[in-house]
């Protein structure tokens, strides 16, 4: 049998690719035939420019698009490849060679639009798009963590086999082979060791390349009036987004959502009228706001489970720990029902009759709550993944809401101090991404300070009691309640920040 890391190499490698590969297909379903922006796609047909040129046009830029992704992937699983250089070089053609597929796969579904596309309006494709993303990262996060943990899942990974098979055995069953055989030169090339080996399938992965890209070229395929259609979908979406409506906030309403009841959880004074708007507009995109949620919570819950195995108890409330932060920013980041997509609404909400403190709570209450609640789920999850339970999680799941708060009302305060509102057709410009990268800057600042002032008086807290920094039970529970405590006064303080910031807010101004 090959060595342990050689065979969860090439184990890895092809299940990635294949992982690839699928996801590719599925992307193709929502951008059939040819796409060409709206700016662009009357000019182009009106053009004396052949249909094979205008596909190669749209395929260069893809290509071009797809070098940062390759370079992102190339240097994540480099470093766990028998040669990084060859790893990383393969990795790259993979890339470039993928946008290819994706397009044949376009123009192949809009030829079948009367029998496929009728199917795939059936099938939940960005349910099985997250699920597939987030087996994708799990796997190359687990190239990337290796040592102990994917040692682990070697493990694991046998353990689920038959008696006396291999990750290597399960490899060469017919069945398995006959899928994996396509992905045998890209990943042959990844995982080559010599350079001959090397040069030798790379040779033949640029002539794969060169073909289907003139193939892709010259499929017969009348492609105009699905172009038209798929690019004013995809129209609609950039107007969604140049409202400030990103992530699952910016998905559309279910209409199976807008009649639902909706309790009153929150009272019925100014206040809960407000909360129960802003839970509301989650609920009615209920499946765009779940969907980005699970996929965040088991990506994370998968990467933390391979990173910390919980064999002890500093391992269980680590992994807890990491997952609780890491799963806020990327919630926080990617759900966006707050101020950050009420732009349009700033008049109506400077005339409501409630203070501004009370607003800016009352308008992040329901976001933090549903980010806590995944979150719980997936700190649970993950104790049940590896059997592994500590008193000391209760601690985290207290401080969890609390930190949730601090990070969405900083963000708040500050997108409230200088809003962002795009015109049509500058999302890209320089100017705005300076902007934009002053701004990270600058939350990841303020939220290191309200950090150490809320985590500095636990950890002397926790000195005094204990003694030293070793574990001690007490000791933890005393400063997990300083921390709760100083957490609650960050807290405070931001939001009476983020009132101010509304305050403040002038509604001609920003619209002048």
């Amino acid at each position: 049998a090959a060595p342990e890391s050689e065979e969860l190499t090439a184990f890895w490698t092809h299940a990635g690719l294949l992982l690839l590969v699928v996801m590719t297909v599925i992307g193709s379903f929502s951008h059939r035939g040819l796409y060409l922006p709206k700016e662009e796609i009357e000019r182009c047909f009106s053009s004396p420019i052949s249909r094979t040129d205008l596909v190669r046009y749209r395929l260069m830029i893809n290509l071009l698009r797809s070098i940062f992704a390759g370079v992102l992937f190339g240097a994540m699983t480099a470093r766990r490849m028998p040669v990084a250089t060859f790893g990383f070089v393969g990795v790259m053609v993979t890339m470039l060679t993928l946008p290819i597929l994706g397009q044949a796969s376009a123009l192949l579904l809009g030829d079948a639009e009367n029998r496929i596309a009728k199917l795939s309006s059936r099938l939940p494709l960005k349910a099985i798009s997250v699920i597939l993303a987030v087996l994708l990262v799990a796997a190359t996060g687990t190239l990337v963590v290796g040592g102990e943990a994917t040692s682990n899942i070697a493990t694991k990974l046998r353990e689920w086999l038959p008696h006396g098979a291999s990750i290597d055995g399960l490899m060469e069953l017919p069945f398995v082979k006959a899928v994996l055989l396509p992905l045998r030169p890209w990943a042959a090339m990844i995982t080559a060791s010599d350079a001959v080996t090397f040069f030798a399938w790379l040779f033949v992965c640029a002539v794969i390349w060169y073909v289907g890209f003139e193939l892709t070229a010259r499929i017969p395929v009348d492609f105009r009036e699905l172009s038209l259609a798929t690019s004013a979908d995809v129209a609609k979406k950039l107007n969604r987004v140049r409202r400030g409506a990103l992530g699952a906030s910016g998905g559309s309403v279910s209409k199976r959502t807008l009649g639902w009841n909706l309790p009153w959880i929150f009272g019925r004074g100014g206040f809960g009228a407000i909360a129960w708007l802003k839970l509301a507009s989650i609920v009615r995109k209920a499946r765009g706001t779940l969907l980005v949620s699970a996929g965040v919570v088991a990506l994370v819950t998968l990467m933390m489970t391979a990173a910390f195995d919980g064999s002890t108890a500093a391992e269980v409330v680590a992994g807890a720990a990491m997952l609780a932060l890491i799963g806020t920013f990327y919630l926080c980041a990617g759900l966006r029902f707050d101020f950050r997509t009420d732009l349009e609404l700033m008049e109506q909400i400077k005339a409501w009759p409630v203070r501004p403190t009370l607003v800016f709570l009352a308008t992040l209450l329901p976001e933090v709550l549903l980010v806590s609640g995944a979150l719980y789920a997936g700190i649970l999850l993950r104790a049940a993944i590896t059997s592994a339970f500590h008193p000391a999680i209760f601690a985290v799941l207290a401080l969890q809401p609390l930190v949730t708060l601090a990070w969405v009302a900083l963000d708040n305060a500050v997108f409230l101090f200088s809003p962002v509102r795009y015109s049509p057709g500058q999302e890209g410009a320089l100017q705005h991404m300076g902007r934009s990268l002053v701004l990270m800057m600058l939350r990841v600042v303020l939220l290191g300070i309200v950090f150490v002032v809320a985590c500095g008086p636990a950890a002397l807290a926790y000195y005094v009691v204990n003694g030293s920094f070793d574990y001690d039970a007490t000791a933890l529970s005393i400063g997990a309640v300083v921390m709760w405590t100083g957490l609650l006064a960050v807290d405070g303080l931001l939001l009476l920040v983020g009132g101010k910031m509304l305050q403040r807010f002038d509604v001609a101004r920003d619209k002048g």
